[in-house]
């Protein structure tokens, strides 16, 4: 049985009825009650805020097959024709697969720029509240900062998220917004000056990529195959072809019509099980609490 999990959020609820439709035989559900269920083949979950992750936590510990469902990587996504990123089996697309540019020229926004071997500053962008408690990674910001002030003496300047609620527990265990984080949102990244991105898993690293910014990431982040995730190393960057793995992001994220009609799930079986970002990436021991 595939059981769609419920958001309980006007916002987010209408793509987990879309992943219903296009699912034969899917029933939706509390997340409470689908980590009851042992007759679940498949789970769809949208997001880890209000008991999805628990959905997805369970799934993972019972090997069980889960699609998980959130922003894309690039698109409309609250308005028409309401993109959406679908991995299975993982956060997010962390693996580079070898795929077509079809859907990456139909839809990609922004032109491709040379790598810039220039610039002073290092950017860092630390998790969010729910990522930090999604993945335990409480103290990586410290820790990131001081491996980088080990092997650079570079400038070093931390903008936070400008939307990052503080994140607490449900009765269930389930994660719930509890207050809003009060600290200043850090102003727009000043691209002319920037030498480099240092992050966990944001999604900035798709636009500083195509700025020709090179990345330090996590293995948690889709430009993960394309950037160093060994920070020590801060001072020889990565300059890979980045469009191949645009191509394949392409093939990660999907409209309203490809859930409703099934397309999008059809693309994501088309291997048994795809793999999680530390088989496909092994750590190399740079990222704090990982």
């Amino acid at each position: 049985m595939i059981y769609v999990s419920a958001t309980n959020r006007k916002l987010t609820e209408k793509y987990v009825d879309w992943a219903v439709q296009g699912l034969p035989d899917a029933k939706k559900l509390e997340p409470t009650e689908i980590v009851n269920k042992t007759d679940c083949t498949k789970a769809v979950i949208f997001g880890v805020l209000r008991g999805t992750h628990l959905v997805y936590k369970w799934a993972e510990r019972n090997k069980i097959d889960f699609y998980y469902m959130d922003r894309p990587y690039w698109g409309e996504t609250r308005n028409a024709p309401f993109y959406t990123r679908i991995v299975k089996n993982n956060h997010l697309k962390s693996w580079q697969e070898n795929r077509p540019d079809d859907r990456f020229k139909k839809s990609f926004p922004w032109p491709i720029n040379p790598w810039k071997k220039k610039g002073k500053n290092i950017i860092v962008c630390p998790p969010t509240n729910a990522i930090q408690e999604f993945f335990g990674v409480h103290d990586w910001l410290n820790s990131t900062i001081e491996i980088l002030k080990a092997n650079t003496d570079r400038p070093i300047i931390v903008k936070n998220k400008g939307y990052n609620p503080i994140i607490g527990f449900d009765k269930n265990g389930g994660y719930m917004v509890t207050g809003k984080d009060n600290t200043k949102p850090s102003g727009p990244i000043d691209w002319d000056n920037a030498y480099a991105i240092v992050t966990f898993n944001s999604n900035i690293t798709l636009e500083a990529t195509t700025r020709g910014v090179p990345c330090f990431t996590d293995n948690h982040n889709a430009c993960a195959p394309i950037s160093e995730t060994d920070f020590s190393k801060i001072e020889t960057p990565k300059y890979l072809d980045r469009e191949p793995l645009y191509h394949s992001m392409a093939y990660g994220q999907f409209t309203a019509e490809e859930m409703g009609n099934g397309t999008a799930f059809k693309i994501l079986d088309e291997t048994d099980r795809f793999p999680t970002a530390e088989e496909r990436w092994p750590r190399t021991g740079v990222v704090a609490n990982g």
